[in-house]
């Protein structure tokens, strides 16, 4: 309700300044459904797999002047999970946080095309509630992480309206996660035993990719509705601690596009 609001109260502002405009900002709240996996071998030994969902916020800021673009997501996950035989039960909920600044490129290779590429950090982390152990019933994600975020877009219009496709990868490639010992429990760790906690995330120990592809469609003057689907993979093997997860989901979401000199 407050994106709509915004984008309603600045309708007849922004519309006198969007053809001369030097900044485009683009508020933009979606909601993800899909399935999700996890396997975690601190918890359990096989996969869990269930519906997924997700909530969030991004505000993406474009600069046509000095063809810069920055980006800050916010959002959180949730998955009810089950075990292959049905009878076992694992919630996963994970929250996380990133910021990307991109060098653009319009008309690259071609008219009405434009790549960005530039760097990122990332922030995630949440836990992991098997309800049927009796011991490592929760598993703890932390994770923190530098990298590269790139897109790719191309702007058309359809039914006389304006519409941009676009592509965005979100690859993490150094960084520090949290994970305990394979044997050791969380009690161990709140007596005092916290050697060995932090470990450094490079893609031999760790490997996350975020895939994100969408359309942002103008159904007002700086309304935009957004139709797209995420995939997202996390994997870790650290401590003789095996970690996978994946996600895939339909996203909708609804925006504005507001405009500054």
């Amino acid at each position: 309700m407050l994106t709509i609001w915004l984008c309603v109260s600045h309708a007849s502002a922004q519309a006198t300044i969007s053809a001369d405009s030097t900044k485009v900002t683009t508020s933009m709240f979606t909601l993800d459904a899909g399935y999700g996996s996890q396997r975690d071998t601190y918890v359990s030994p096989i996969a869990y797999n269930g519906p997924h969902f997700r909530v969030a916020y991004a505000n993406m800021c474009r600069n046509h002047a000095s063809r810069w673009c920055r980006i800050m997501e916010g959002g959180v996950d949730y998955e009810l999970t089950h075990n292959p035989a049905g009878n076992h039960t694992m919630h996963a909920l994970l929250a996380d946080f990133k910021w990307a600044g991109m060098r653009s490129w319009s008309n690259v290779p071609w008219q009405k095309f434009a790549v960005m590429v530039g760097p990122m950090a990332q922030f995630r982390g949440g836990v992991l509630y098997n309800t049927n152990n009796s011991n490592n019933v929760v598993s703890a994600r932390i994770n923190v992480a530098a990298g590269v975020n790139a897109m790719a877009s191309y702007s058309t219009t359809l039914w006389k309206r304006d519409i941009t496709l676009n592509y965005e990868m979100s690859l993490p490639v150094l960084g520090a996660f949290f994970s305990p010992e394979y044997d050791e429990a969380y009690y161990e760790i709140y007596v005092g035993n916290r050697k060995n906690l932090a470990h450094f995330g490079w893609w031999g120990n760790r490997f996350d990719i975020t895939n994100y592809l969408y359309a942002d469609y103008a159904i007002g003057a700086n309304t935009v509705l957004r139709i797209g689907y995420r995939n997202r993979v996390e994997s870790s093997n650290v401590c003789h601690i095996t970690t996978r997860a994946f996600s895939h989901s339909l996203v909708i979401g609804i925006g504005c596009n507001l405009f500054s000199k």
